[in-house]
C-alpha cells in the first residue's frame, strides 16, 4: 500500500534531535519520512547533491520545514541556503508545506521587521540576517502556507497531528459531497447545451422551435442517466417510449413488467444468473418524461430529476436443480 512521503527539511547539526523525533512521529503515523542523512535521497554523479534533494521533493506529498537560528549550507542556486531552497522548491511545485520557526527566531523577526532599515544592527537568535530576510519572503507569499512557532520537538508533532487529522477529515467531507460534483458536471453540460442553442439559432434562425428541440434531444439528460444506471458503455438515444422498449428488449434482455403497482412508472425486468445466484434488475422509468402519445419530452439537465429513472437490484440463491450455461458469468 502506498504511503504518504514526508520530506523533512532543516539544517542538520543544530536540529538533529528534532529531526529524529519527527522521524519517529512520521513512522508512527504510518507515513514515510524522507531525510538526506538516512539515505532516502538517490544521488547521482551528474549534478550537485542539493539538486537531487530538490528533485526528490517532486516525489513527496508533504514538506515539513524547520527553521532555526543557523543559516546552514549556502545553495549554489542563488542567495539562499539549501534548506530555504528546498522550501521554495516545494512551494513552486504546489506541495503541501508546513513551516515551523523556532520561538526565539520568530520573536526576533518582529524586531527585525521594525528595524531592518537601521544599519549596523546585530541579531542574537540567528547567525545570518538572511534567515530574517527569507522569513519575510515566506510571510509575503500570495499562497497561504501554515507557519507555526515551536520551542521543543513535541510542539511540532502535536501540531502536525492536528493538521493531518484535519486533512483526513476534509478528505472525508469532500468524498461525502461528491454528489455536488455530479451536479456541477450536469450544470456544465447544460451550459454547453445553451451555448449550442445560441450558436445554432444565430446561424439557422429560420428553423425556430424545431432547431431548439433537435439540440435539446441531442443532449437529453435521460440518455446519460440511463447509460450510467445500466452501466452501458455506449451512448443511448431514443425519441419515444416505443423505441426505448425495443432497445431494452432486443439489446439488454429486459421484459416489461405488466403487473406494475405504481401508476407513475413503466417497469422492465431482467434476471441474470451467475455463480449459483440470480440477480434481478428492475428498471423504472417515470411516465412524466413522455407526452400522452409516448414521445420523449425535451428538457435540460437543470430540469431533470434523478428519481425519474431508477434501477433496483436484488440477489437470491439459485435453486439447486437449476442449470444454466451462464452459471459462471459475471453480471453486467
Amino acid at each position: 500500500m502506498a504511503k504518504p512521503r514526508i520530506f523533512v527539511s532543516s539544517t542538520f547539526y543544530d536540529l538533529r534531535t528534532v529531526r529524529d523525533d519527527l522521524d519517529r512521529f512520521i513512522r508512527s503515523m504510518g507515513f514515510e519520512p524522507v531525510r538526506h542523512e538516512r539515505g532516502h535521497i538517490s544521488y547521482g554523479k551528474d549534478d550537485k547533491p542539493e539538486i537531487y534533494a530538490y528533485r526528490e521533493i517532486e516525489f513527496c506529498d508533504i514538506l515539513v520545514c524547520i527553521i532555526g537560528g543557523r543559516f546552514g549550507s549556502a545553495s549554489a542556486e542563488g542567495p539562499y541556503s539549501i534548506t530555504q531552497k528546498e522550501l521554495k522548491s516545494a512551494i513552486e511545485r504546489g506541495k503541501q508545506v508546513y513551516v515551523f520557526v523556532e520561538e526565539s527566531v520568530q520573536y526576533e523577526h518582529r524586531y527585525y521587521l521594525a528595524n531592518k532599515s537601521v544599519p549596523g544592527l546585530k541579531y542574537t537568535s540567528v547567525d545570518n540576517i538572511k534567515i530574517h530576510e527569507f522569513l519575510e519572503e515566506i510571510y509575503s507569499l500570495p499562497r497561504n502556507n501554515p507557519i507555526f512557532p515551536f520551542a521543543v520537538s513535541g510542539d511540532i508533532t502535536a501540531m502536525l497531528s492536528e493538521q493531518w487529522a484535519g486533512l483526513f477529515q476534509r478528505l472525508l467531507s469532500e468524498h461525502s459531497i461528491k454528489s455536488q460534483t455530479v451536479l456541477v458536471d450536469e450544470l456544465q453540460r447544460s451550459l454547453q447545451t445553451v451555448g449550442q442553442l445560441v450558436q445554432f439559432l444565430t446561424e439557422e434562425k429560420g428553423k425556430g422551435d424545431k432547431a431548439i428541440q433537435e439540440i435539446l434531444f441531442a443532449n437529453h439528460p435521460a440518455f446519460e442517466d440511463l447509460r450510467q444506471k445500466l452501466k452501458n458503455r455506449y451512448r443511448i438515444y431514443f425519441t419515444n417510449l416505443e423505441e426505448l422498449d425495443e432497445w431494452l428488449v432486443a439489446a439488454k434482455s429486459f421484459e416489461e413488467d405488466p403487473f406494475v403497482l405504481d401508476d407513475d412508472f413503466r417497469e422492465w425486468v431482467r434476471q441474470i444468473p451467475y455463480q449459483g445466484k440470480i440477480e434481478t434488475q428492475t428498471l423504472m422509468v417515470n411516465k412524466s418524461i413522455f407526452d400522452e402519445n409516448g414521445r420523449l419530452l425535451p428538457m435540460t439537465a437543470g430540469n431533470w430529476k434523478d428519481e425519474w429513472i431508477q434501477v433496483k437490484r436484488s440477489i437470491r440463491k439459485m435453486p439447486e436443480n437449476t442449470k444454466t450455461k451462464d452459471d459462471d458469468d459475471i453480471p453486467f
